[in-house]
């Protein structure tokens, strides 16, 4: 197996007593950390609550700030919730910021479900009267990313700039290592896999997982890129970490780790042969920015990143 790499999934959640924009400087300054300690990737997500210091709802706002504030860490959104935009304008957006920032931006894409109410403020129509499925989204998509000959069509077309430029890598996001497989093949996709959302599957399907990139190799002629989302609380001990986890009980199974870097870096090999992949995508739970700063300092040392 390659190198272990890891990267960092951000929700943007702080304590309490932190408004949205210094919500928002912690994290560029989390990026920034993350790229010093020797991070792969900086992903961000996209959720429509509810709350007076919610630090962003549209995370394509964000990508920007994020990517103009690092140098080499790949910046990301995980992901862009589809149902709710213009597949258009999603490729128009992110193709450019893919080529400005030399080819360090990941588009995540999810099938999540935001409350009725964000869908009809973004669509101007309910839910229910939504006349495109995920799927059909999805192609458009990647149509409008890479299909440039075909948009422009001799001059009567359109052009999604810079033409002939670099499409972003496009990842779909999963709860499931199959469920998924045949799209990832189909549109020549990278899958992120996680086991600590909500409704995550718990079954390794490691072998679903290699036939799937033994399918995928023999369509396109390489492997997709495979990584799998954990939720994490790491501290300098065990005692401190289990009692920072007391906190978010109600994450339940969804907390993957729990401990020191020691015992952090012995899950995360179980994991790795258990799930059959080499890159990891940490979320945090802890809200406090000091726990979070340290256990990426942490991790970064016990693996030598």
């Amino acid at each position: 197996m390659e190198k272990l790499s890891f990267g960092i999934l951000d929700f943007g959640m702080r304590q309490q007593g932190l408004n949205s924009l210094m919500k928002l400087d912690d994290v560029v300054k989390s990026a920034i950390d993350a790229e010093h300690l020797g991070y792969s990737r900086y992903w961000i997500s996209e959720h429509h609550f509810s709350q007076k210091s919610l630090a962003w709802s549209n995370p394509q706002a964000v990508v920007p700030i994020l990517a103009s504030s690092t140098n080499r860490i790949k910046i990301g959104v995980a992901g862009v919730l589809l149902g709710m935009y213009s597949p258009y304008h999603v490729a128009t957006f992110f193709k450019m910021l893919n080529n400005v920032f030399q080819r360090r931006i990941d588009l995540g894409i999810a099938n999540g479900s935001p409350s009725s109410r964000a869908v009809s403020y973004a669509m101007e129509y309910d839910k229910a009267d939504m006349k495109e499925s995920f799927e059909d989204k999805f192609s458009k998509l990647i149509h409008y990313l890479r299909d440039d000959d075909d948009l422009y069509e001799e001059g009567k077309g359109v052009v999604v700039p810079p033409y002939k430029g670099y499409a972003p890598e496009v990842w779909t996001l999963s709860t499931s290592a199959y469920r998924t497989a045949e799209r990832v093949i189909n549109l020549q996709l990278n899958l992120s896999r996680s086991i600590c959302h909500e409704m995550s599957e718990k079954d390794f399907a490691k072998e679903k997982l290699q036939k799937l990139k033994e399918d995928y190799r023999q369509k396109h002629g390489v492997y997709p890129k495979v990584n799998l989302v954990v939720g994490i609380i790491c501290h300098k001990t065990m005692k401190k970490a289990q009692q920072m986890a007391e906190n978010y009980k109600a994450a339940g199974d969804y907390l993957n780790i729990v401990g020191c870097p020691s015992y952090f870096k012995e899950k995360i090999f179980e994991l790795r042969e258990s799930y059959g992949v080499d890159e990891f995508i940490l979320y945090n739970y802890s809200v406090n920015t000091q726990e979070r700063a340290l256990s990426m300092r942490l991790i970064s040392k016990e693996f030598n990143l």
